[in-house]
């Protein structure tokens, strides 16, 4: 099958396994456009969007009075007359917005009680981000990172590039996965895993740039807390939370075991206490990294295996206006009505 054959029904595919044309096909749901920078960009390469540096370009910003070797083309004659004074026109420069696009693939994202995976869904979004960006004139990077590995890929605005992005994203994901369940004793839960990539980012970004980040962040460490809010002074950071149904509410009564790659508890589902408690705790997780991201002047996002693919905006302001408007105590069983 061939890239112009995909359809979009492709993209709704609810199945474990990664396709690259499904990949593909989430061009069909990625016609929102990248949102304009909201920190101080410091990237010099012309694209779509308007950078707070101030010179020669398409878009008019504002006049001041003229300083020495400004450009007397343009000098704005009618202010200069009705002032007294030379005044100058600055314009502001068309500047392309470097996007990257963070993918954790640890092995707590592979699992799913409803449409498909956490990893399956937070590849869906990244691909989506992917060709938003790429729409948009814009260079695009990928870092994705499993337990045991790490793919990094270089900004860019080439077709093809961009394709190897997805072709990488698709293989580690789908590798992964044959491990996870294939393999005796194969579950693997690297601690460090999301903080390398935040780690290895401060060294590739530059300012002005739009980071999505897709994750369960189950390994949110303070090490983490840190790279964030170093990297949102001159960035805007979209963090996407992934979470499935049952780590809100278990619906079937019996005894259960739940595990975090490192340590296990016995749950009893017919224990409304129990249940309460379950319930209250992933309430509260959510709390604690939404809250890590506004600490950061970040954008947060909670999205669900039960969701449909467009649920999710690409727009972080348009996102975090529609979930404000709901309450964290009803986040369980927003995450929990479909699966009854």
């Amino acid at each position: 099958m061939t890239e112009h054959n995909v359809t979009a029904k492709q993209a709704r595919e609810h199945s474990i396994e990664l396709s690259l044309e499904q990949l593909i096909a989430c061009q069909y749901w990625a016609k929102e456009s990248i949102p304009l920078p909201h920190k101080k960009t410091r990237a010099h390469l012309v694209g779509g969007h308007l950078s707070p540096f101030k010179g020669r370009g398409m878009e008019f910003a504002e006049v001041r009075q003229y300083q020495p070797g400004d450009d007397i083309r343009t000098i704005d004659w009618r202010v200069t007359a009705r002032t007294g004074k030379v005044h100058t026109k600055i314009f502001q420069e068309e500047r392309e917005r470097p996007v990257f696009i963070l993918t954790d693939l640890q092995d707590t994202m592979f699992f799913g009680s409803r449409h498909r995976f956490k990893s399956t869904l937070a590849c869906l979004h990244s691909a989506r981000a992917f060709w938003a960006a790429f729409n948009s004139g814009n260079r695009v990077a990928g870092l994705f990172s499993t337990a045991n590995e790490h793919i990094e890929l270089k900004p860019s605005n080439r077709r093809q590039n961009g394709l190897r992005l997805l072709q990488h994203l698709m293989e580690l994901h789908n590798q992964r996965l044959d491990s996870v369940y294939s393999e005796a004793n194969a579950y693997d839960v690297n601690q460090n895993s999301l903080e390398d990539m935040l780690m290895r980012l401060r060294h590739l970004v530059k300012g002005g740039s739009l980071i999505y980040i897709f994750s369960d962040f189950m390994n949110l460490t303070d090490d983490c807390r840190q790279h964030l809010t170093y990297l949102s002074q001159h960035n805007d950071i979209y963090g996407v939370m992934i979470a499935d149904p049952l780590e809100a509410s278990i619906p079937v009564p019996g005894q259960y075991t739940l595990t975090d790659g490192l340590r296990h508890i016995r749950i009893d589902a017919s224990n409304k206490r129990d249940m309460q408690r379950h319930q209250q705790a992933f309430l509260q997780r959510v709390a604690d990294i939404r809250q890590e991201f506004t600490r950061a002047q970040s954008s947060f996002a909670l999205c669900s295996t039960a969701d449909s693919i467009t649920d999710l905006s690409l727009d972080p302001s348009i996102q975090s206006n529609l979930q404000l408007k709901n309450a964290d105590m009803n986040t369980a069983s927003t995450l929990s009505e479909e699966q009854r």
